[in-house]
């Protein structure tokens, strides 16, 4: 997903600050750096590729917080948030699973945490619009 100035929502600083995070937990930022040289090419990527690099970056962020998770956090409502910081890591784990990231299989695994389906819908369309 693009804003109307053609920059990806992802922004550099964003994938840094995931890399300084991974870094500081004793892994190994290596995916994080090829993701931003992916994304920060003169051609850069094919859409679907950038779309899965993206993907990548907010499991990632969903894992480890920082900049990233907080401009998804920025689009819900301080329930939705809070729902998000308790359901993380199992959102992670989840979206790790998927090979096409849908609103209908995503909606539903944060129905089985526990989540009514107003909160899963709208977590949904926050994650959604941050990697398409």
């Amino acid at each position: 997903m693009t804003i109307s100035t053609g920059e990806s929502l992802i922004t550099a600083a964003d994938i840094d600050d995931l890399i300084t995070r991974v870094r500081q937990t004793a892994g190994d930022p290596g995916h994080l750096e090829s993701a931003k040289a992916a994304l920060f090419s003169g051609t850069g990527p094919d859409p679907d590729a950038a779309r899965r690099i993206r993907q990548r970056l907010l499991v990632t962020a969903l894992r480890h917080g920082g900049a990233l998770l907080a401009k998804l956090l920025g689009r819900l409502s301080p329930r939705e948030t809070a729902m998000v910081r308790r359901y993380a890591h199992r959102l992670a784990g989840f979206l790790d699973t998927l090979e096409v990231w849908a609103a209908q299989p995503i909606i539903l695994a944060l129905m089985g945490f526990g989540l009514p389906y107003g909160e899963a819908e709208a977590i949904t369309v926050a994650v959604l619009l941050l990697v398409w």
